[in-house]
């Protein structure tokens, strides 16, 4: 089964998405998820038994206009046939508007053609307006009986044809009775003028869904439209869409990599900030992997394709985003039963309020007729169908931008309710990389611990020999290199039988520990693992190991604790390290020592408890526990697995992102909220009005427009949306907006001027087109004129 979105042109309402839904659902082996808030439907289907042309063909069959291949010059036609379609409407309609002023006291003075009061006139060009621009609500409304959904095109229908039908029996009466009402007032420009208000408003809210769909946009955007490709021994620059699996690729400094690949040829920094956040720039050589719309800053590189297409990284974060704009929260899935009901009920009160009003009330006839018809204009469901899919789509822009992938509709409604979140500890409460941090004893035995730690492939290895590159250590040859189990390593240098390893060597080997002895007591206290290098029976030196806390990682268990929520650390780590690092970041709740299946185990009982969980990891070992979860978070450069079993991924180390994540998911919340008691208060308030005739049918057709306006400009909102900051521990933090940042030579040449000014903490999002730094002591002003200075403008 594989999953591709589709535009669809003609979806307005959540009836529009029943209606296509249902139809998908009779099929086997094919669903569809529809997003009205973008205009677009998020298929799932085996491609073995239908192709995207089958599917589209569908979709003209039930009504709307899908679009295969969608590119700006498709919706530039589209908006062009808008405007069109509302110039003709406007046209026809302003002769028919300028006679209905004749009836009206007042008005007495403006001339009016006899043309424009003359009936067959009025229906000719009321009738142009009806059935040949309003075709596509009588096509709405014929599909969606076929389907059972009754929506917006229904009501339009109704109230429209009832005033042009009704308009043709007042001309019938003019025309062919013996005793015609010497003034006959007719309603052709009731229809037209309807039609008109809701293509003007249709309109409009195109416009501004456009804008909820910046934020893909700009991810889109990210990626690079060609791609310079070796073929046959000759270089030649190529669209993207044409580059293969395993072509190699050159990629020029300060250029973007154009697909997911690794490099088979140089060395370079690569600025992953725009995927990951990340701004430290992160050294790439021969075999490193490297990931496409990131920009390779220094050197020349050739790149082996190793994704393509749909398959890169970039493809794949835009792929979720338009997933989980798709999905559905329950509080959608009720507004929509709710939908299912409103329009035959609408229908019911509009029948009942002319019955009543003309029968009982003795009202008349006329009135009760297009107080009837303001009823069904203004109770269209539009802004009910659009209340949750147009908040979560900018949400999930928004989350984007910073780095935070969702992947369902239901966190955005638990993140308000959780009360615990777990956390594993390396790679998630800590950077995930042992580092050496202290040494002590014989520096001259540096070269041998370096040789020999040279043969192994430990973690820990890997942190010593780091260190002992950087102390200039040189290589020597060694001989009979072996592991001791569960110990350290052995083998012969220069002669000298060498140990590195745990205290168990030392007390195999019964060697004198006092010198060392306060030294390695420190160490332990301090949550480090330890190991001893000995030459010949002899203790020489000893250093130790940690995985260091991140910078965030405080801040933010601070920050839960102080919202209430209560964190937990679950590690497999000895329990002297993890109580060390619990105490440190002051959380209580520790579970240390535990097998990977016993995690999920762990997280049962927590919500067992009666407590709303999170868990946040990113090993193989963590995707029992994340599924579990209420809601898993999963570092987004973890293990694929940890990834897929998550409800939400994040993209960077920034352990921060966890109460973006949550902050982000409750103001999209907020928003689904009030866009709903806007649309319910809308109609509470305006069926009685139009009831009582204090709408009129035209002014009715606004007010229904306007309300989905209204909806849509209220989710724009969440674009301003302040996410908080947590960053490193230090001074004040200054965020700017630098207008004209454009590439990697753009940050570059920031980041180097304000570095050599004595700024630190400098964090620049190229995507988001800020720029952070740490104040300290200095001032904001600062700041701004280094960076005018070097040619950029900071939005004031």
């Amino acid at each position: 089964m594989i999953k591709k979105s589709m535009r669809v042109d003609g979806m307005t309402c959540a009836m529009c998405a029943k209606t296509i839904e249902n139809t998908f659902a009779s099929y086997d082996n094919i669903s569809a998820k529809v997003n009205v808030g973008a205009g677009k439907v998020l298929f799932t289907y085996d491609d073995k038994e239908y192709s995207l042309v089958q599917i589209a063909d569908m979709v003209k069959e039930v009504g709307y206009s899908p679009v295969l291949e969608e590119t700006l010059e498709d919706n530039k036609l589209l908006r062009i046939k808008m405007r069109k379609e509302i110039y003709i409407s406007v046209f026809f309609s302003i002769p028919l508007l300028w006679a209905m002023f004749s009836h009206l006291k007042g008005f007495d003075f403006l001339y009016v053609p006899e043309l424009f009061k003359n009936g067959i006139f009025q229906l000719v060009i009321a009738g142009i307006v009806q059935i040949y621009i309003g075709r596509r609500f009588y096509i709405g409304a014929y599909h969606g009986i076929r389907k059972n959904s009754l929506g917006m095109d229904i009501l339009v229908v109704i109230g429209t044809t009832s005033a042009y039908l009704y308009s043709m029996y007042l001309l019938y009466i003019q025309l062919f009775t013996s005793n015609p009402p010497m003034h006959a007032e007719y309603y052709f420009e009731i229809s037209a003028l309807i039609i008109t208000m809701v293509l003007i408003g249709n309109y409009i809210e195109h416009i501004a869904k456009e804008r909820t769909t910046d934020a893909l946009v700009e991810l889109l955007n990210l990626g690079a439209k060609e791609a310079r490709v070796i073929k046959d021994g000759i270089e030649q620059m190529v669209n993207i869409e044409d580059v293969v699996l395993d072509d190699h690729i050159i990629v020029l400094a300060n250029e973007k990599i154009p697909v997911d690949g690794k490099i088979v040829s140089g060395k370079s920094y690569v600025d992953e900030s725009m995927i990951t956040g990340e701004s430290i720039p992160v050294e790439k050589t021969v075999d490193s992997k490297v990931i496409g719309a990131t920009l390779n800053l220094r050197e020349k590189i050739v790149v082996r394709a190793t994704k393509i297409g749909s398959d890169t990284m970039l493809s794949q974060i835009v792929s979720h985003v338009e997933e989980a704009s798709s999905e559905k929260p329950p509080i959608q899935r009720t507004a929509d039963k709710i939908a299912a009901y409103f329009v035959p009920v609408v229908v019911g009160i509009a029948i009942l309020n002319f019955i009543v009003q003309f029968a009982f009330l003795d009202v008349g006839f006329t009135d009760s007729f297009t107080r009837t018809i303001a009823i069904l204009v203004i109770s269209c469901p539009c802004a009910l169908g659009l209340a949750t899919p147009t908040s979560i789509l900018v949400g999930n822009g928004k989350a984007a931008k910073n780095h935070i992938l969702y992947k369902g509709g239901e966190f955005f409604e638990l993140a308000n309710k959780i009360e615990a979140i777990a956390f594993d500890k390396t790679g998630t409460l800590t950077i995930g990389k042992p580092i050496v941090t202290d040494y002590f004893g014989d520096d001259n035995v540096l070269d041998l611990l370096y040789s020999i730690e040279k043969e192994s492939t430990h973690p820990i290895s890997n942190a010593v020999k780091e260190y002992c590159n950087e102390k200039e250590a040189q290589l020597l040859i060694i001989k009979d290199f072996e592991t001791i189990e569960g110990k350290g390593i052995k083998a012969f240098i220069d002669n000298k039988e060498v140990y590195v390893g745990s205290v168990k060597i030392v007390n195999d080997l019964e060697l004198d520990l006092s010198d060392f002895e306060d030294k390695y007591n420190k160490y332990l206290k301090e949550a480090k693992t330890v190991n001893f290098v000995i030459v010949d029976k002899k203790i020489r030196s000893i250093y130790a190991v940690r995985d260091e806390i991140k910078d965030t990682s405080l801040k933010v268990i601070t920050e839960m604790k102080k919202r209430g929520l209560i964190p937990y650390m679950i590690t497999g780590d000895n329990s002297v390290v993890a109580n060390a690092i619990a105490n440190e970041l002051g959380i209580k709740n520790v579970y240390s020592e535990v097998l990977p299946h016993e995690k999920a185990k762990i997280i049962e009982e927590i919500m067992a408890s009666g407590k709303i969980t999170a868990f946040v990891g990113d090993g193989i070992n963590d995707a029992p526990a994340l599924k579990l979860a209420d809601v898993g978070i999963a570092m987004g450069h973890g293990t694929d697995i940890a990834i897929d079993s998550s409800d939400v991924t994040l993209m960077s180390y920034d352990l921060g992102l966890v109460i973006k994540a949550i902050d982000m998911s409750k103001a999209t919340l907020r928003n689904i909220h009030q866009n709903f008691f806007w649309a319910f208060s809308y109609n509470l308030v305006a069926i009685p009005l139009a009831a009582t005739g204090r709408l009129s049918m035209v002014v009715a057709a606004a007010a229904m427009a306007f309300s989905s306006i209204m909806v849509v400009l209220n989710a724009l909102r969440l674009k301003t949306y302040k996410l908080p900051e947590f960053k490193s521990l230090g001074g004040e933090k200054m965020k700017v907006e630098v207008t004209n940042m454009t590439c990697g030579h753009c940050k570059m040449t920031i980041e180097k001027a304000l570095n050599k000014n004595g700024f630190e903490g400098v964090n620049i999002d190229l995507l988001a087109r800020t720029v952070e730094v740490d104040l300290k002591d200095r001032k904001e002003q600062e700041v701004i004129e280094i960076i005018e200075t070097a040619g950029y403008d900071v939005k004031k």
